[in-house]
């Protein structure tokens, strides 16, 4: 796949600090901001609410989820694709 076709990664979008829903809200403008197939990386804290509800709704909104993997020291790790509009 030649460069210019290999979707772009982003991120990582810190949001292990922000509380539900403000955490969803970041994710959202963040992916609203990038060309449709582009990654962005989003850090949440692995333990509530959040590691549930955001990549829920992000998939409700038609982005892909590429990688949900726990990091250390209560980190959840997600890579999503935007939606190919």
């Amino acid at each position: 796949m030649s460069d210019s076709l290999t979707p772009k990664h982003n991120g990582p979008l810190d949001l292990r600090q922000t509380k539900c829903p403000l955490n969803f809200v970041h994710a959202r403008l963040a992916l609203e901001k990038l060309p449709p197939g582009h990654i962005l990386e989003i850090w949440l804290q692995s333990n509530g609410d959040s590691a549930i509800n955001v990549p829920e709704s992000l998939l409700r909104e038609g982005h892909q989820l590429l990688e949900s993997s726990p990091l250390p020291d209560n980190i959840l790790l997600l890579r999503f694709q935007k939606r190919q509009d």
